[in-house]
């Protein structure tokens, strides 16, 4: 009988061990399959969640976000006549402060006890403008004792930026020499402002893309960080560039300030619209143009550094021009940033009654300042303006005050409901955690699900849950948790 041939024995073996291979052989990452990361439990202690982007939202359908569109004081007329924003209004507790250009040149400084009525306390000094010089003055972050100084930034020589620190807001000391700590381009405006959350500061000016100036010119803006700008007045790094439109035809950035308020940031954009097309005719201090015009746009970030610009690309001015005849029926200039205070935002703004490039001498063109205001926490709503929408929430700690929303819901409704980590309804006896609103308006409605009544004895300090929102033509700007300890 013929031997067997060892090549057949080997062939042999190895099938017959193949699937105790097979069987050992761990799984390769193209075929295990991957593990679904928890979800991060979001903390919100006592700060207001504001619903202006969708970083606490989980899932949404059929919703819309809209900007609140503030009211215009003294029914549209300006509150300080023949002065000009690029400038700034801020509030330290005790009075409103007032940085407003003159109409020929220079600065000046004035006070108001009701942000209404203004009394010039005298011209400012210290700070050496060059070019078309603008002005945006903030807090300094808060020295060891508690007291903050003011910082500015402004036009310097060569159309770049220059910082100034004040105790006063009259007298001025240039960082730096009163030189340049950037280079070109920089005016309209340029700001300097703490970022508590990045522990750096930033600095806003202008750029440009194509030009350098003159005819072609193409704006854009930038914003640059530095962690201790007072030993190192020039170590200024770029960490971001906005430039709306590459061609320049349809609309520039003209101008950009950021504004931090409970943890979101927010940019005032002034935006060159349909910039030197003067097609709708000769000058008129009547008829309210469309064209070669300035409008105000507030739009978010989550870093500061990395902006939503759907408002402007949905043509949703946040303070928009006046109408026929009136003082910003053309050109509309925000004050660099926003002031909250007696629980509302007041926005201060710089109206002009004819477009950008009709020649001053060509007609008798005006500049004033106005204001506007909108509810404390109402910047941009979710709402469902046309029918029924929903959003459930990212998971959350639920605290130990009273959970309370902001929500307008005089045309509508809006049912909120309480849901578990996993998003089942949280229930009591009585059935799940639910609360009605309608055809009502509140800032602070509250929705006290921590009571023993609607928690049978539970107390949902501590655990994590979701919210969902059920919109029926209503619109919810923010929910806190209040009476936190």
């Amino acid at each position: 009988m013929p031997r067997p041939c060892p090549s057949h024995c080997l062939c042999l073996l190895l099938l017959l061990s193949l699937p105790l291979l097979l069987a050992a052989e761990p799984s390769s990452p193209e075929t295990r399959k991957p593990e679904t990361p928890k979800p991060e439990t979001l903390k919100f202690g006592s700060r207001p969640q504001l619903l202006v982007d969708d970083r606490l939202i989980d899932r949404q359908s059929d919703l819309v976000r809209l900007p609140v569109l503030p009211v215009k004081a003294d029914q549209g007329r300006p509150i300080v006549e023949n002065a000009r924003l690029y400038g700034t209004v801020l509030h330290d507790g005790i009075r409103f402060r007032l940085w407003a250009r003159n109409p020929d040149q220079g600065y000046h400084y004035a006070e108001s006890g009701d942000g209404l009525h203004f009394q010039r306390i005298g011209e400012i000094t210290g700070i050496p403008f060059a070019g078309d010089y603008t002005l945006a003055v903030e807090f300094d972050r808060p020295a060891l004792d508690g007291s903050r100084r003011l910082m500015a930034s402004f036009d310097a020589p060569g159309m770049a930026a220059g910082i100034a620190t004040s105790q006063d807001g009259l007298r001025w000391s240039p960082l730096n020499n009163g030189q340049p700590v950037t280079a070109r381009a920089a005016d309209t405006y340029n700001q300097i402002l703490w970022d508590p959350t990045a522990r750096t500061y930033r600095l806003l000016t202008r750029t440009d893309y194509a030009g350098g100036g003159g005819a072609g010119e193409l704006r854009g803006h930038r914003t640059m960080a530095n962690k201790d700008p007072w030993r190192h007045p020039k170590n200024w790094k770029t960490v971001g560039e906005w430039n709306l439109d590459r061609t320049g035809k349809r609309r520039q950035i003209y101008a950009a300030t950021h504004w931090i308020y409970e943890g979101s940031h927010f940019a005032l954009l002034s935006v060159y619209e349909w910039p030197g097309d003067l097609s709708e005719g000769p000058a008129d201090l009547h008829k309210r143009h469309e064209r070669d015009i300035m409008n105000t746009y507030l739009v978010t970030s989550h870093d500061g550094t990395h902006w939503n610009m759907d408002p402007v690309e949905r043509n949703l001015p946040f303070l928009p021009r006046g109408p026929d005849g009136a003082f910003d029926k053309d050109l509309l200039f925000p004050a660099s940033t926003i002031v909250t205070h007696d629980g509302k935002h007041w926005l201060y703004y710089c109206g002009a009654n004819e477009r950008h490039g009709t020649p001053d001498t060509s007609f008798p063109r005006t500049m004033h300042i106005g204001l506007a205001t909108f509810p404390q926490n109402r910047l941009y709503a979710l709402a469902a303006p046309q029918g029924i929408g929903s959003f459930t929430t990212k998971p959350f700690l639920y605290e130990s005050g009273t959970l309370t929303c902001n929500v307008d819901a005089t045309a509508g409704s809006l049912r909120l409901e309480l849901l578990n980590e996993e998003g089942t309804p949280i229930s009591n006896p009585s059935g799940p955690l639910i609360a009605d609103i309608s055809h009502a308006d509140h800032t602070a409605f509250p929705l006290d699900w921590n009571s023993t009544k609607n928690t049978a004895g539970k107390n949902l300090t501590g655990q994590t849950v979701r919210l969902r929102a059920t919109l029926n033509q209503a619109r919810l700007y923010s929910f806190q948790f209040t009476n936190t300890p």
